[in-house]
């Protein structure tokens, strides 16, 4: 049975009202989260239209597959060093430019390697949002912080599932350059408040910087120190390695071991990716409140369990049953996220955690894409990638346990980053 968390928490009762004098930032925090996915999901299922104008190996989809947890781990490396430097706001421009960037570039690729750089810019950019998000969170809105993260990690769900429910006859019907390139215009708009909001506060902006630029930082504070930091970390490890590799090779998985067409499999994958869209509502408003969060990781767990096993035994039969559960298993993603900001007291711890968060998962998550390549290029079927994928699946509980102590980060480290 699932208990309630005892009062008091680790963050204030809310006390305003959502967007009275923060409507722009709230505006910001949602659109920037509208882009957070656009560039991962829609891209594997039009993998054929693509091929069409110019060739993809098996390598180089599995490369394109490689970036995105590669940019999010660079993000989690080098997002807290610049927003250090020029402040969470300037931070978050810098991030939807170079989104803005890799959709043009993506769209207007004459082959792979014009593919890969704008795939690489707009994920880059993406991964800088993934660091940012808990902590512009913390900053703006302490006291609403799972209603603020469940809206955020919606739209974030949103962001996975939209593009490849539609990409495959969206791209017949405009071209798969232009599929590609209207997603830049999200972007453009999620700058609009961000711009307005700094000019309106330049001054303010100004000498935050100049105080984040001159101040001490305990950048020698060993987050890794952390119990807790690790099982958030790995939670969140668990959560991309599965959802990446399966953006990445879904469709094609579904295509050749269950016998549905190309635009079955890319709204299969849709379906994956809309798992996380009711997970997101309700599951950082749950963590807020319950004792026990490692229940919450053991039913992920499961999920994965079942939904690969499905696949594995029973492809033909009940394959849209095995997609939805194995898509619940991501609900892991904002367990992960919100536990940035429910295990940390101050914006700057949030940032670290985030960032050594977000870099750990991603590391890991490399693995996923082209792992799954070259086990089938090895055993010539997605069982042993299925499998593999599996026993990764199982070291979520162990980080559940962990989790269960309700410990705060900055209690276990030696000196808090305050």
């Amino acid at each position: 049975m699932i208990e309630r968390m005892p009062s008091p928490r680790n963050f204030p009762e809310p006390s305003l009202p959502l967007w009275r004098g923060r409507f722009l930032v709230f505006a910001g925090i949602l659109l920037v989260a509208l882009n957070m996915r656009l560039a991962v999901a829609g891209l594997s299922p039009i993998i054929p239209l693509i091929q069409q104008d110019f060739p993809l190996s098996i390598f180089a989809i599995s490369f394109l597959g490689f970036i995105a947890p590669l940019c999010f781990a660079l993000g989690g490396i080098f997002t807290p060093k610049i927003a250090r430097r020029a402040g969470l706001e300037y931070t978050v421009v810098i991030a939807l430019t170079l989104i803005i960037i890799g959709h043009i570039l993506r769209a207007t690729a004459a082959n792979w390697g014009g593919l890969s750089v704008g795939t690489f810019l707009a994920l880059l950019g993406m991964g800088f949002g993934n660091v940012l998000m808990p902590p512009l969170v913390k900053k703006y809105f302490p006291d609403r912080i799972p209603l603020m993260t469940s809206l955020y990690m919606t739209l974030v769900a949103i962001s996975s599932l939209l593009p490849p429910l539609i990409a495959v006859p969206l791209s017949h019907s405009i071209s798969w350059r232009g599929f590609l390139g209207q997603w830049g215009i999200i972007a453009v708009l999620a700058l609009i408040p961000w711009i307005i909001e700094i000019s309106r506060n330049r001054s303010a902006a100004k000498a935050a910087a100049l105080a984040a630029t001159t101040e001490v930082h305990p950048d020698h504070v060993a987050i890794w120190r952390s119990s807790t930091a690790w099982a958030i970390a790995i939670i969140l490890a668990v959560s991309s390695i599965n959802g990446y590799a399966m953006f990445a090779w879904m469709p094609i998985i579904l295509s050749d071991i269950s016998n549905v067409s190309l635009v079955q499999a890319g709204a299969l994958l849709g379906v994956f990716a809309a798992m996380g869209a009711p997970f997101a509502l309700i599951l950082p408003m749950i963590a807020a409140r319950v004792r026990r969060v490692d229940y919450l990781v053991h039913i992920a767990t499961a999920c994965f369990l079942v939904g690969y096993a499905g696949l594995i035994f029973f492809p033909t039969q009940a394959t849209l049953l095995w997609v939805i559960i194995a898509g619940s298993g991501p609900l892991l993603f904002p367990l992960a996220l919100v536990m940035v900001n429910l295990r940390t007291r101050t914006p700057r711890t949030s940032m670290a955690l985030s960032g050594f968060a977000t870099t750990i998962a991603y590391v890991v998550a490399l693995s996923g894409p082209p792992a799954l390549g070259m086990l089938f290029s090895v055993t010539g079927n997605w069982t042993a990638a299925l499998i593999f994928l599996t026993v990764i699946s199982l070291s979520g509980s162990a980080a559940g346990i962990v989790l269960a102590r309700q410990r705060i980060v900055d209690d276990e480290l030696v000196r808090p980053i305050s």
